[in-house]
């Protein structure tokens, strides 16, 4: 039989292979590439947010963070002392997540789910966890949708412009008018570190998701965008990277094989080797091919896929999905040692996309605030501590002094300023 060391270096999926030195020139390089318009698997997507302005007080604004998985819809503001305040938080669960629903009934939904809220301001700002090309048309921030992901299943999204699609919708409801303006979530995320720590000297600001997708954003001079032609302001603007689907990492024949067996196979290649949207089905996919390959001493079968839930139970205390499924210690202990191999490899592919956003943001002060949320990175068993012990050295040893904070309520608070500052 197999050990579970000798399985995964035979598949070449070593968490240690992961080197922030070794990978970091191919990643700046995908970054480039996307800032200029070329073929990259990173998109670059300009935000045109810039927070020129000061952040409007005691002014309600909707916030909307429509997720990989879930939906909150609130009225927020900023109090005249500065501090964030919400209504009650409305928790849907993301259209599309129970069954598939066509491009026009997605955008009805969402409608119908920001509506009563119009009665207070008709000012909204959607966080849209999903790739897409922003077209500012002011007053509104409209983005193109890319494609809808994250196993996320709407129909037809491909080229719809949100802002259009939901003033449609809104219409239908009686509902005429207003201001909206679409950012990413890993965005708001960037801003709400910036609101957070605006005064504490930083030279820059980046923000990160990793909940059920993966994404992080940075802020970029204006003149390094090359494909912003003929845009003559100058300073610094968000950047969305839309680094989930960053393809130039090692991949193992499992990896392959697991990404075909997915709906959107060659999309999110990173994500899915680091997010909680993939990494139960990934840990549930590798177990089945160690079972057929003799590892354990009975083939891995068990009726339903793991999620990414049962494989922190099991991390954390032998409990959930695959506790008593294992017969002998020696097994147990074996698929322990496979999963937590793939959980630190996702750790170390964080701090990789981290750093490299550190980097590109680092300009005059190498003083960097790095926000970050996400289910997956608070609550994976030893995710967060590989990321950090990975990412936090090799930022020292190249000179940026970084920060890594987190913040109550980031994307709606970033929705908020987007909306009371542009």
């Amino acid at each position: 039989m197999l050990t579970a060391q000798e399985f995964i270096k035979t598949h070449k999926m070593e968490y240690t292979s992961i080197d922030i030195a070794e990978q970091m020139e191919a990643y700046l390089d995908e970054m480039k590439k996307g800032l200029c318009g070329e073929e990259s698997s990173l998109l670059m997507i300009p935000t045109y947010i810039s927070l020129k302005s000061e952040v409007k007080r005691e002014k309600p604004v909707i916030c909307v963070d429509a997720g990989g998985t879930n939906l909150r819809i609130t009225v927020a503001k900023f109090l005249q002392d500065g501090s964030f305040h919400t209504e009650e938080i409305n928790r849907y669960m993301m259209p599309g997540v129970e069954k598939e629903v066509e491009a026009g009934e997605f955008f009805d939904i969402l409608a119908g789910l920001i509506a009563p809220l119009t009665g207070i301001t008709k000012d909204i700002v959607i966080s849209f966890a999903y790739p897409g090309k922003v077209i500012p048309s002011l007053p509104n921030i409209d983005c193109e949708i890319v494609e809808i992901t994250k196993e996320v299943k709407v129909k037809n999204a491909g080229g719809k412009k949100m802002v259009d699609e939901l003033k449609a919708s809104f219409e239908k409801l009686g509902i005429h008018g207003g201001r909206i303006v679409v950012i990413n979530d890993s965005v708001a995320t960037c801003l709400a570190g910036k609101a957070e720590k605006i005064n504490e000297g930083y030279g820059s600001f980046t923000g990160t998701i990793l909940g059920t997708g993966s994404n992080s954003c940075y802020m970029e001079n204006i003149q390094n965008i090359a494909k912003l032609h003929g845009f003559s302001d100058d300073g610094v603007m968000v950047i969305n990277t839309e680094a989930g689907n960053y393809s130039e990492i090692p991949r193992s024949d499992i990896d392959l094989a697991f990404d075909e067996s997915m709906l959107n196979p060659g999309r999110g290649i990173f994500e899915k080797m680091a997010s909680g949207g993939y990494l139960g089905g990934l840990c549930d996919f590798t177990l089945r091919a160690a079972g057929r390959e003799g590892v354990f001493s009975q083939e891995f079968t068990l009726a339903k896929t793991l999620t990414t839930v049962d494989v922190n139970e099991f991390l954390e205390d032998g409990t959930g999905a695959l506790k008593g499924y294992f017969q002998t210690e020696r097994d147990a202990w074996t698929a322990r040692e496979i999963i937590l191999n793939i959980v630190l490899r996702a750790g170390r592919l964080l701090a990789l996309q981290m750093a490299a956003m550190a980097v590109k943001a680092c300009k005059d002060n190498s003083h960097i605030c790095m926000t970050i949320e996400g289910t997956t990175y608070d609550k994976m068993f030893a995710l967060k501590k590989e990321a950090l012990t990975n990412l936090l050295p090799y930022l020292d040893s190249i000179g940026i002094a970084a920060d890594v904070i987190s913040v109550d309520l980031a994307v709606l608070k970033g929705c908020a300023i987007a909306g009371l500052s542009t």
